[in-house]
C-alpha cells in the first residue's frame, strides 16, 4: 500500500486535544493543491498535481496504473509534477527533503528543488525559496523500469515530533522524553502537519466540504470514492480529494465534529458506506453535521444543474430554479435518514440544510417542502460582507474599501448582512431549526479581474492586511450572536491572497497572528464567546421543538432571491476562466479550436480529462445545438499490432456527450492513405471499431446483454455487430460520417433505451476506440485503440477503458 494509514496510533494528550471543547466556532478546509498554503500533509507528493494532469511538463508517451502512477514512459519521454507553487517563504521549512520512492528508474528536481544526494530509493533535495521569496517546485521521472517502475514516491521535511505533542515541530529526539518520531520513518503515522494541527485545533467543526473534493464531482459508486494509495489527493475539480479515512482521522486527533458535504450524485449505497464508516471509526464523543452536496441553489456549479435536471425530471415544480429546490430538500431528507439507520438514531447526526443568506423565500422553499423541517437539525447560510461589486471598483484606497463595506446604503454592507441575518434567524426559529453559517466573513473579490495585480485586487489584499478588517469581523461575529445565529463556520483556512478573493484568514499556514487581523479577530471572539447555546460543547444535539404547523410561519412576509448576491464561490467554485486543475490561467493551454472535419489535429494533444480513480469523463449536453460543445477530446495512443508510422501515418480522437435520451460520441481519423477498402472483413481495411460495457461490469466474456461491439465499414458506410454482442435483429443507432483528403470523422448516436439504460451524472460506462488501418490493400497494416493494450476486446470487455457520465 503507497500509504499506509495508522488509525488511533498516535498518542495525544486530551488537554492539548480539547483546545476547542467550548469553542463556537468551525473552519473550512481548502482544496488540496500544490499551491495550497495551509499544508495540511506532512508528504508534499498528497498535495502535488497529478501526472495525468501536468500536460506542460510530460513529454512522450505515458501509461498509467490505477492509482495514477507512469508506469511506461517512452524513450526521451518525462512524467512530471509539481509539488509546491508559490508558497510564501516560510510557509514550510526551508532546508534538506527526504524524496522516498519505491521501483527502478530516474528522477529530477527543478525550479528551488535541488539534488544534493542520491541512493536507489531514495534522494536528498534542498528546498529554499528563490528571489522571488516564493516556494515552487517540480519532480520529473525521466526514466522508469516497467517491471519495477517508480511509485509510492514521498517528499518529506526534515525534523520529526514527539509523540505526545503533535503539533510542534523538532529537530531530533534530543528534543523529546522517549517518543521521537522521525517524519522520515513515520509519515504515514503522523500523516498531518504540525503547523496545520495546531492552527485546526482551536475550532470545534471541520467542514471538509473542500478537502473532500465534492464540488462538480460526479462520483456515484463507492469504488470510485478518493483512494489512500491514490499518487496524490490534488488536482483539478473532480479530481481531487482526501480519503474519508483521512478526514475521520483528522477530526479525531483534532477532537473536532467533522462537516461532511455527500457528492451530489452519490449513490444510496455510496452515502450508507461513508456513514458506516465514519459510524464505526469517528470518536463517539462527537457529532457529525451531514449535508447534501454544497450550494446546490448556485447556478454556476454543476450540482445545481443536476438538481434542476432531477426536479424538472420528477415533476417537482414546473418553474426550473423551484424544482431544483425542491429536489435538494428531498434528496437531503433521504440522505439524512440513511444517516440516521447507520447511527441508529439522530443523537450525534446534526442534519443540515442551506441556502442563500438573503432569501427567505428560498428558506421557506427546501424547509416546507414535504415537511422537510421535521427531518432537519439546522439551516446554514454564508454572510458575507463586501458592500457592493461597482462602489468597490470606484475605491482609490482602503479607507475607500472599508468604507463601501460598512456604508448602510449598499446591499452586502455590513449592516445590512446583519439585518439579513436576523431575518432568517426569525425563519430558522419559525421551522424549529437552529441557523448556522457553512461559510462567512469578509467577500472582497472582483471576478472581472484578469491578473493578481489588476485594480482593485491591490486594495483588496491591503484591507484583509489591516487592523480594521478584525472589527468587521468582530462587528459581524457579534452581530452573528446577537440575531440568533449559533455555529458560525468561517471561510477559510489560510490560503495566498489571489485574484480568487483573499479568503484566508491568514496567507500561509505559520504567519504570525500578529499579522493575521481576520485570524485574531476569530480566536478574540471565541474566548470572549464560548459555546452560548444548549448541545454546543458535547456529542448529543439538542434539538429545538418543532412547531405543529407552520402555516403561520409560511405567511411571514420574505425576500425573493437577491440579485445582488455573488452568484459565484471564489476558488472552490467559480465559472473556471481557465482550464480547471492546479495551472494558472496565465500558463494554460489555450482552448481547443471549434471542430473541423476532422476533430482535432494530431499535433495539437487534447487536455484530457479524467475523474474519480483515472476514468475518462464525458459530460452532459451544454447545447442542444452542438452536442460537442465542451466536450472532452481523449487519443488514441495504444499500437495493439501491425505496424503505424507515426502519427502521420495515423493518428485518432475521439468524444462524447450525453443527454437523457442518448449517448454521442465523434471519433476523428488523420490518416494518409484513408478509404483502402479492397477486403471482405471491414477490419481489415479502414475501419473504426467501437466498444462498449453499458453497465461497466467489464468482466471478461461478453454478458450477451449490453456489451456491444459495434464495427463501421468505411466501404460501405453499414455497421454490424461483432460475434459477440447481443443476438439483436436491429440496433437503433445512427451514424454519418464525413471525410476529407486526410481522413474522416464519425458521428454516432446512440440512443440509452437501446443500451438498456437509464442515464445519470455519475454512472460508469466502459468504452474504447479502435481505428483499423490498411494503406496498401490486402491485410490490416496495424490498429489502434485508446484503452486495450492487446488486440482482445472483441472477446474481452475487461480491456475496456473506464468513462463517468458527469454534468
Amino acid at each position: 500500500m503507497a500509504f499506509l494509514l495508522l488509525l488511533g496510533l498516535m498518542a495525544v494528550k486530551p488537554a492539548s486535544a480539547f483546545y476547542n471543547s467550548h469553542s463556537a466556532l468551525g473552519t473550512n478546509t481548502n482544496e488540496i493543491m500544490d499551491d495550497d498554503s495551509s499544508v495540511p500533509f506532512i508528504d508534499l507528493m498528497k498535495m502535488a498535481l497529478p501526472f495525468r494532469e501536468a500536460h506542460q511538463l510530460n513529454k512522450g508517451h505515458i501509461e498509467y496504473d490505477r492509482y495514477g502512477w507512469p508506469k511506461k514512459i517512452s524513450t526521451g519521454g518525462q512524467a512530471g509534477t509539481r509539488f509546491v507553487s508559490k508558497l510564501p517563504a516560510g510557509t514550510i521549512p526551508s532546508g534538506r527533503y527526504t524524496v522516498l520512492y519505491d521501483g527502478e528508474g530516474k528522477l529530477e528536481y527543478r525550479n528551488d528543488a535541488i539534488l544534493v544526494e542520491n541512493m536507489q530509493g531514495r534522494d536528498i533535495i534542498t528546498l529554499e525559496p528563490g528571489k522571488d521569496n516564493e516556494l515552487n517546485a517540480t519532480l520529473f521521472i525521466m526514466a522508469t523500469n516497467p517491471a519495477n517502475p517508480i511509485r509510492n514516491i514521498r517528499i518529506l521535511p526534515p525534523g520529526g515530533i514527539c509523540g505526545s505533542n503533535p503539533f510542534q515541530r523538532v529537530a531530533g529526539a534530543g528534543q523529546c522524553r522517549g517518543d521521537y518520531l522521525a517524519f522520515e520513518q513515520h509519515s504515514s503515522k503522523i500523516i498531518f502537519n504540525p503547523d496545520y494541527l495546531t492552527y485546526m485545533r482551536d475550532f470545534r467543526v471541520i467542514r471538509f466540504m473542500n478537502m473532500s473534493g465534492i464540488t462538480r464531482n460526479p462520483v456515484y459508486a463507492w469504488e470510485d470514492r478518493a483512494s489512500i494509495d491514490q499518487q496524490t489527493w490534488g488536482g483539478a475539480e473532480g479530481i481531487r480529494g482526501a480519503p474519508m479515512e483521512v478526514m475521520v482521522e483528522l477530526a479525531n486527533r483534532l477532537h473536532a465534529d467533522p462537516w461532511f458535504s455527500m457528492p451530489h450524485a452519490a449513490s444510496n449505497d455510496f452515502i450508507r458506506r461513508f456513514a458506516e464508516y465514519v459510524q464505526t471509526n469517528l470518536d463517539p464523543t462527537l457529532k457529525v453535521y451531514v449535508e447534501y452536496s454544497n450550494e446546490v441553489w448556485n447556478g454556476v456549479f454543476t450540482q445545481h444543474a443536476f438538481a434542476k435536471q432531477q426536479g424538472m425530471q420528477m415533476g417537482l415544480d414546473p418553474d426550473p430554479n423551484q424544482a431544483a429546490y425542491k429536489f435538494y430538500s428531498k434528496r437531503s431528507v433521504d440522505v439524512f435518514g440513511i444517516w440516521e439507520q447507520v447511527f441508529r438514531g439522530n443523537k450525534r447526526v446534526v442534519r443540515v440544510m442551506s441556502g442563500l443568506v438573503g432569501s427567505t423565500q428560498m428558506t421557506k422553499t427546501v424547509l416546507s417542502y414535504n415537511g422537510a423541517y421535521r427531518f432537519t437539525d439546522a439551516y446554514a447560510v454564508a454572510p458575507y460582507v463586501f458592500g457592493d461589486a461597482n462602489a468597490l471598483r470606484q475605491a482609490r484606497s482602503v479607507n475607500d474599501i472599508f468604507r463601501v463595506m460598512t456604508d448602510p446604503k449598499y446591499p452586502h454592507s455590513l449592516p445590512n448582512e446583519i439585518k439579513l441575518i436576523g431575518k432568517q434567524a426569525e425563519m430558522a426559529k419559525s421551522f424549529g431549526v437552529d441557523l448556522i453559517a457553512y461559510e462567512g466573513g469578509q467577500h472582497l473579490v472582483d471576478m472581472t479581474t484578469k491578473s493578481d495585480s489588476q485594480h482593485p485586487n491591490n486594495l483588496f489584499y491591503a484591507a484583509n492586511r489591516h487592523p480594521q478588517m478584525a472589527s468587521i469581523y468582530q462587528q459581524l461575529l457579534a452581530g452573528w450572536k446577537q440575531a440568533g445565529g449559533k455555529l458560525f463556520v468561517h471561510f477559510s483556512s489560510p490560503r495566498i491572497y489571489r485574484k480568487y478573493g483573499s479568503f484566508g484568514t491568514k496567507e500561509y499556514i505559520t504567519q504570525a497572528d500578529a499579522q493575521a487581523p481576520k485570524h485574531r479577530a476569530l480566536m478574540a471572539f471565541t474566548r470572549a464567546n464560548p459555546c452560548w447555546w444548549n448541545g454546543c460543547s458535547g456529542n448529543t444535539l439538542v434539538r429545538q421543538a418543532k412547531p405543529v404547523s407552520t402555516l403561520e410561519a409560511l405567511k411571514t412576509q420574505s425576500e425573493p432571491l437577491d440579485a445582488t448576491a455573488p452568484q459565484y464561490e471564489p476558488i472552490h467554485g467559480e465559472p473556471p476562466p481557465f482550464p480547471m486543475g492546479n495551472i494558472p490561467p496565465e500558463e494554460a493551454m489555450p482552448p481547443q479550436a471549434a471542430v473541423q472535419p476532422t476533430l482535432v489535429t494530431m499535433r495539437n494533444a487534447p487536455s484530457e480529462q479524467y475523474v474519480a480513480g483515472g476514468n475518462a469523463l464525458i459530460r452532459r449536453v451544454r447545447n442542444p445545438a452542438d452536442v460537442w460543445q465542451g466536450a472532452t477530446a481523449y487519443q488514441l495512443r495504444n499500437m495493439l499490432n501491425g505496424k503505424i508510422d507515426g502519427t502521420t501515418d495515423l493518428a485518432a480522437m475521439w468524444q462524447a456527450s450525453w443527454d437523457q435520451q442518448n449517448l454521442y460520441l465523434r471519433i476523428g481519423v488523420e490518416d494518409d492513405r484513408p478509404g483502402i477498402s479492397d477486403s471482405t472483413l471491414p477490419w481489415e481495411d479502414d475501419a473504426v471499431e467501437l466498444y462498449l460495457d453499458a453497465d461497466a461490469s467489464m468482466r471478461p466474456q461478453y454478458d450477451q446483454y449490453n456489451d456491444f461491439h459495434f464495427i463501421f465499414d468505411l466501404k460501405t458506410g453499414t455497421v454490424v455487430l461483432g460475434k459477440n454482442s447481443p443476438k439483436i435483429d436491429r440496433m437503433p443507432l445512427t451514424h454519418s460520417m464525413i471525410r476529407s483528403s486526410n481522413g474522416y470523422m464519425l458521428d454516432v448516436t446512440l440512443p440509452w433505451s437501446a443500451l438498456q439504460v437509464n442515464p445519470r451524472s455519475g454512472q460508469r460506462l466502459g468504452i474504447d476506440v479502435h481505428i483499423d488501418d490498411d494503406d496498401d490493400g490486402g491485410d490490416r497494416d496495424g490498429k489502434l485503440a485508446w484503452k486495450a493494450k492487446q488486440d482482445e476486446s472483441w472477446q474481452n470487455p475487461s480491456l475496456f477503458g473506464g468513462v463517468i457520465l458527469g454534468e
